[in-house]
């Protein structure tokens, strides 16, 4: 009959085993309920960025017109070359990385969102004044009275204490 019974030290092994696979099963309901607050922090974070890279062309447009005589850019890339912009900032909401340019007419309080590859066929409609994200996607706060990225203009002259002025689409977006 004492051949029967477990050696000593089998039953604890046993227990132990089941203690390390009860712990990880915890561990990663924890882990797994972790994973949307981190999603979303780290959203808020490229939020921030969105607006820090933006404002950086706002900048370099700022800084080009007035060393030009009012003359405004052409394109993005010239910010870069004549080193009003260290680099050419990319959309963090976007996986592209590509942003809308930002028109206004001489007069007008309509802005003209434009996507940079076809900038050159809107020059003669407006001047160059700033940036806009290319996601549709919705933030998580509001940016002067718009919810969605794309809707977030930055140009020359804003005002962050008013409402975004209207926004006209180019190219049928």
């Amino acid at each position: 009959m004492a051949g029967r019974l477990n050696p000593p030290g089998i039953a604890a092994r046993g227990y132990l085993l089941l203690s390390v696979m009860i712990g990880v099963l915890i561990l990663s309901v924890f882990l797994l309920m972790a994973v949307p607050l981190w999603e979303t922090e780290i959203r808020r974070e490229r939020e921030e960025e969105l607006i820090f890279r933006a404002r950086q062309y706002v900048g370099a447009i700022e800084m080009f017109t007035r060393k030009h005589n009012n003359l405004s850019p052409q394109n993005f890339e010239i910010l870069v070359l004549e080193k009003f912009l260290r680099k050419p900032y990319k959309d963090p909401m976007t996986d592209h990385g590509r942003w809308d340019a930002v028109f206004q007419s001489v007069g007008v309080k309509k802005l003209l969102i434009v996507p940079a590859d076809q900038m050159g066929r809107f020059l003669s409609r407006g001047v160059l004044v700033g940036v806009c994200s290319t996601s549709p996607d919705t933030g998580f706060r509001e940016y002067r009275g718009r919810e969605k990225y794309n809707e977030w203009a930055f140009y020359v002259g804003e005002k962050e204490d008013e409402e975004m002025p209207e926004l006209e689409y180019a190219a049928g977006k």
